[in-house]
């Protein structure tokens, strides 16, 4: 049987778990941790169920990250465990955003160790490519929070952003699935 050092996700642990609902789909909690700060992100996401726990796509588990990286852009912390993380949200390795923002590369494993204070147009070059990967857009007073006690450990549930194809004939103040104002079902 598998365990958890088989995976380079977390493992959840189901409280209820029951032998029936093995190997069926369902929505499980996906845990995220942001380094060492102490924030973890919570995305309910499908997963196929096994023994050890739910097994999750790769492009769920994509999505979720990413929400949950935009989501620390649009709060505005910054350090180096958060530039790691949104910095990988977006499958960039290390060489690649020291090539991106023309910085060494031990530069930017500087900022991520936190031996040096990520400069706030290099944080905002890979945040403004985090949101956009999102379909986000990056607040426009965005104010930057530096490692401080607003820094504090907390667990946030976060909804990844599945995109939709807009519906034919549907207003973009409609939700998915309805038509224009006010907004009757598209019978199709």
């Amino acid at each position: 049987m598998p365990s958890a050092e088989d995976f380079d996700f977390p493992i959840v642990v189901l409280e209820a778990d029951s032998p029936q609902a093995i190997g069926k789909v369902g929505l499980f909690d996906f845990v995220i941790s942001v380094g060492s700060t102490g924030i973890k992100f919570v995305a309910a996401i499908a997963g196929l169920l096994q023994p050890w726990g739910p097994l999750f796509q790769p492009a769920a588990v994509r999505l979720a990250n990413l929400r949950a990286a935009s989501t620390l852009v649009q709060w505005g912390l910054i350090s180096g465990d958060i530039f790691a993380f949104e910095r990988s949200a977006i499958l960039l390795q290390q060489s690649d955003v020291a090539t991106l923002l023309g910085v060494d590369l031990s530069t930017v494993q500087e900022w991520e160790a936190d031996e040096i204070p990520v400069p706030r147009l290099m944080w905002q070059e890979i945040a403004e490519r985090v949101c956009k990967a999102d379909q986000r857009s990056l607040p426009p007073e965005l104010t930057l929070v530096m490692p401080s006690a607003s820094f504090r450990a907390r667990t946030v549930r976060i909804f990844p952003n599945v995109p939709q194809p807009p519906q034919p004939g549907c207003s973009p103040t409609c939700p998915p699935g309805m038509g224009p104002p006010p907004c009757p079902p598209i019978r199709g």
